[in-house]
């Protein structure tokens, strides 16, 4: 049974068509990323995913089951980490679990745990202000996995990084799906990281978006920068690029 399915969506918005009869899955435990230009219906499938936006048509299912958009089974972290200022890092941690349901004491128990594997043991009564912008990312894909959805959308999450930290949080989100197996669909337009992190890609055509590509990644794992000088991922870099720009 697939983490994640959609089947047929079409999504209007304003009168433009945005999503035509877009097909795509997730199988549990798999790292999948979107790759596509910009306006091309990316970041609309994930508001349909978390019920934001509400398609014309298609199916979409979650293990099986149908979407609900008053309860959707989906965590989603944003482009940027949305830690509101005037909260700890702890408290920050808990803010999706509460919007869920959850006590704020039940939610700190729940979350503690995951402080030292995510790098945040120590910081916990900070300020958002307080952390280097890595550390933050830490802290807002933390906040993500905490709510223990089937699947975690990630929207672009390290483009608002410079270069050097980007590589080191690419290469931390790397080892640390390793260890854990989530279900991921990530959104980047950045082709190199699509291939680094995941085991298959998606390409999206130009808006109404549909799949125009889809890439099995077969390099073998734990992955490292030592990948990059690979004859293989040179090729495939190169493919991928070419069904963007084509």
């Amino acid at each position: 049974m697939s983490a994640l399915r959609i089947s047929g969506l079409d999504v209007t918005l304003g009168g433009l068509p945005v999503v035509r009869g877009l097909d795509l899955h997730a199988e549990p435990g798999e790292f999948v990323s979107i790759l596509g230009p910009s306006g091309s219906g990316k970041s609309t499938t994930f508001g349909v995913l978390t019920g934001d936006v509400q398609p014309d048509a298609g199916e979409v299912s979650i293990e099986g089951q149908a979407l609900n958009r008053k309860a959707s089974r989906v965590a989603y972290m944003p482009q940027r980490d949305a830690l509101l200022p005037w909260r700890t890092v702890l408290g920050n941690l808990t803010l999706g679990l509460e919007v869920r349901g959850t006590k704020r004491g039940p939610a700190r128990e729940k979350v503690r745990p995951w402080l030292g594997p995510f790098g945040l043991a120590g910081f916990e009564d900070r300020y958002p202000a307080q952390l280097s912008g890595g550390m933050r990312q830490r802290a807002a894909l933390l906040r993500t996995v905490a709510q223990e959805q089937p699947v975690l959308l990630l929207d672009e999450p390290f483009g608002a990084l410079d270069a050097l930290t980007r590589s080191q949080m690419q290469r931390w989100l790397e080892q640390m799906w390793e260890q854990y197996r989530w279900t991921v669909l990530l959104i980047t337009h950045d082709v190199r990281e699509a291939l680094f992190l995941s085991d298959r890609v998606y390409v999206f055509s130009p808006r109404p978006a549909r799949v125009s590509a889809e890439v099995k990644v077969d390099f073998a794992r734990p992955r490292t920068p030592d990948l990059f000088g690979d004859p293989q991922f040179a090729a495939l870099e190169a493919k991928l690029l070419d069904q963007l720009l084509g």
